[in-house]
């Protein structure tokens, strides 16, 4: 930013000096000036805000989803998320590539081309995709002051809201079942 404003004062009193000598020359060194100028201002505009990536957006959702409920969870304070894993509605295709998809990454050299390739498959039919699992261990403490360390399966739909939690116990209950949650409330997907 110093660099610009140096450059910007200098270019000001050279384009006065040359401004006085009203000469072919002096017009043509007046305009690549100008073109220098303006190039070094736009190569020094500030980096853009990055676009934030799904597992932020996701993360960021399930913070403000348990914030609402602060009587279910008082003092919330999060610890870590786990892989953020997307969810597929379960068919012949999705479930052989599936297959294939873990067989490859079981293999003692798996082929990253092959892995892309295959999840690349899973988006083709924006249909089958139901949304994310993400698990997220949290602390809580009660009126008693007792912490409580929480470990909670988050099922978020494509649009990143928060449809449904599960507890521990719950989840080799239903992990192999094909599932599709509804908003309990209006106020459940905030």
């Amino acid at each position: 930013m110093f660099l610009s404003s140096y450059f910007l004062i200098n270019l000001r009193n050279h384009i006065h000096v040359l401004s006085q000598k009203n000469t072919p020359m002096n017009n043509i060194r007046t305009f690549f000036i100008l073109l220098v100028g303006i190039t070094a201002m736009v190569a020094c505009k500030p980096e853009s805000k990055k676009q934030a990536t799904t597992d932020e957006v996701v993360q960021q959702s399930i913070k403000s989803w348990i914030m609402n409920r602060t009587e279910e969870y008082p003092n919330y304070t999060p610890a870590d998320f786990e892989e953020l894993t997307p969810r597929y509605r379960f068919n012949s295709r999705t479930h052989s590539i599936e297959i294939a998809l873990n067989e490859e990454k079981s293999k003692g050299n798996p082929s990253q081309n092959t892995i892309d390739s295959l999840k690349e498959l899973f988006n083709k039919d924006s249909n089958d995709f139901l949304g994310y699992t993400i698990v997220h261990r949290f602390t809580t403490k009660g009126v008693d002051g007792e912490v409580k360390n929480q470990e909670m399966l988050f099922f978020i739909d494509p649009q990143y809201r928060v449809i449904t939690v599960l507890n521990s116990d719950a989840w080799d209950l239903i992990m192999d079942k094909e599932l599709f949650f509804k908003p309990e409330s209006p106020d459940s997907v905030k």
